[in-house]
């Protein structure tokens, strides 16, 4: 027989992920970042910068291009408004061979500033598909 104190926790574990998961998300969850050529982006960092009142969302890009925007609170996903977008990387390869670079394709600085960035997204009210940013890919030195 299980008492009432042992009962409550085994409860509050077996619930923690369900309750600790649902009430922290909106709008689009995630996101894939690629170059136009369809590749991903397999370094760096992006952020959201909303039009309205400069909320920021910011989020790292994993290897496949992923990314998951999340607010300073801790809040998973984009509220539908319109944001301007950075795509942050800092590549160091100064002493390497450019045949031994293996980061992949670099994305221009332009990108990485939001007066010369021209990536923008448009987030719809009970959107929830994914987001895709498609940026150049800096050419060869």
């Amino acid at each position: 027989m299980v008492d009432g104190a042992k009962l409550g926790l085994l409860l509050g574990i077996v619930l923690m992920p369900w309750i600790s998961g649902c009430s922290q998300s909106a709008g689009p969850t995630s996101g894939v970042v690629r170059f136009e050529d369809g590749t991903p982006v397999t370094s760096g960092s992006i952020e959201f910068r909303r039009r309205s009142d400069k909320v920021r969302f910011a989020s790292r890009i994993d290897p496949q291009g992923m990314f998951q925007p999340v607010s300073l609170n801790g809040e998973i996903g984009l509220p539908a408004g319109a944001y301007d977008v950075v795509v942050v990387q800092i590549v160091l390869t100064e002493d390497l061979a450019l045949a031994a670079h293996t980061h992949g394709n670099t994305v221009p600085r332009r990108y990485a500033d939001y007066y010369t960035s021209d990536i923008k997204v448009d987030v719809a009210p009970n959107q929830t598909k994914r987001i895709e940013i498609v940026v150049a890919a800096q050419a060869d030195p």
